[in-house]
């Protein structure tokens, strides 16, 4: 959820600095849009935070009860590590969401930068992102040398 709520504000605020009036969204943003957005894109939004929601309740039920159950049976230690998530599991998805993230933004300012959009735009966030796996790839394969 903290991901979705971070690519919001991170295109609402390539959105805001392009510094342009108030009326420079009009065409695109006119009352059959608003109306599509109200009657299709809102309830998916809420659909998916509400399965996300659920799903991250699900698994925090299943690994207590796992834990439980392995202080319980007094399992080697050896397979209670492998059956934990490590620290550094836990940093690698924070250094892959904000390469990621920062790749996607640096794709959408370049986007924003040569107008007007079309096929061009999508090769740049494409490119963009593909740039950003391969960061997150090397600093993986860096980190387990």
């Amino acid at each position: 959820m903290k991901r979705f709520w971070l690519l919001l504000l991170f295109c609402l605020a390539t959105w805001e600095a392009s510094a342009q009036g108030p009326d420079a969204l009009a065409p695109v943003l006119d009352g059959s849009a608003l109306e599509l957005a109200r009657r299709v894109f809102m309830p998916l939004a809420g659909l998916f935070l509400l399965c996300n929601f659920v799903l991250a309740a699900v698994r925090m039920v299943l690994n207590y009860l796992l834990k439980k159950q392995i202080v319980t049976a007094a399992t080697s230690e050896s397979i209670v590590e492998r059956l934990l998530p490590r620290p550094q599991d836990e940093q690698n998805k924070v250094v892959k969401w904000v390469v990621l993230l920062l790749s996607t933004g640096t794709g959408l300012a370049l986007c924003n930068r040569y107008l007007p959009w079309g096929l061009h735009s999508v090769i740049i966030l494409l490119f963009s992102t593909a740039v950003g796996f391969l960061a997150y790839y090397l600093f993986l394969r860096r980190q387990t040398k």
